[in-house]
């Protein structure tokens, strides 16, 4: 017998993607979805899958993670996000890493994202080994800044070899909207650290990252995946060089005021 399993899901207005992510963890012993405001009929929805479903505030991606991180009934959570599904292969690992974790307080997996319905396996976005799994007595946790926060633990953290299945976006002006969000939010994190920009990192940063996931990390083998892959890294970089340049001249303006 492995010990019960609780998934977790944060969501927003995400009823047009969440019905096949809640399908893929029927397996789990308690499904939660902590929502934060929908709009859509997510609730319903999810409700009608068979989800629990509580609503959160929105109070930024860390502490709202860690909200949702306090509702689950079992010690083992699987935090997932609505735009990820765990493959077969994934679940049956899952639970035979929870019937003998050796010792590991929580588990890492690489997310496979796809872009138009194909996988991406080169480039920047592969493997993306993130830790989803892990035992909430061990301080299981979301940590970071406004954006790109990480789940933690407390204890060893080993590895499963199944992917996660990642859908990152819904269409081309979902990935810019998306892309535009979090280059702002990690510019604005950049800033209170105490970075500043310059005109030289807002021109030559976003060729090497362009380089560096077509080319170095072999992104040209996806394809034309492979090619916007690389382009959406570029650009982000490039938008939060100018983000950051934006707060920089503001700052300037506010002294010489």
């Amino acid at each position: 017998m492995r010990p019960p399993v609780s998934v977790v899901f944060m969501v927003k207005d995400e009823a047009d993607r969440l019905g096949p992510s809640l399908s893929a963890v029927r397996w789990a012993d308690e499904v939660v979805v902590a929502d934060t405001g929908s709009t859509d009929g997510t609730p319903e929805m999810a409700r009608a899958a068979g989800a629990r479903v509580e609503s959160i505030p929105w109070e930024g991606y860390v502490a709202s993670r860690n909200r949702a991180l306090e509702l689950p009934a079992h010690d083992w959570v699987l935090f997932l996000d609505a735009d990820e599904r765990v493959s077969p292969e994934l679940a049956a690992a899952i639970q035979s890493a929870v019937a003998s974790p050796g010792g590991a307080a929580g588990f890492r997996m690489p997310r496979l994202s796809h872009v138009g319905g194909k996988p991406v396996r080169h480039g920047i976005w592969w493997p993306d080994r993130k830790l989803r799994l892990g035992l909430r007595s061990r301080g299981l946790r979301s940590a970071g800044g406004r954006v790109h926060e990480r789940i933690e633990v407390d204890g060893a953290v080993r590895d499963l070899s199944p992917p996660l299945l990642h859908f990152p976006y819904r269409d081309v002006a979902d990935a810019v909207r998306k892309n535009t969000l979090y280059a702002r939010l990690s510019a604005r994190d950049s800033f209170e650290r105490g970075r500043r920009a310059t005109v030289l990192s807002l021109l030559v940063r976003p060729p090497v990252e362009f380089l560096r996931s077509f080319v170095l990390k072999g992104g040209f083998l996806d394809g034309r995946a492979g090619v916007g892959v690389a382009l959406h890294h570029a650009t982000y970089y490039m938008l939060r060089a100018a983000f950051l340049l934006e707060e920089s001249e503001k700052e300037k303006a506010g002294r010489g005021a």
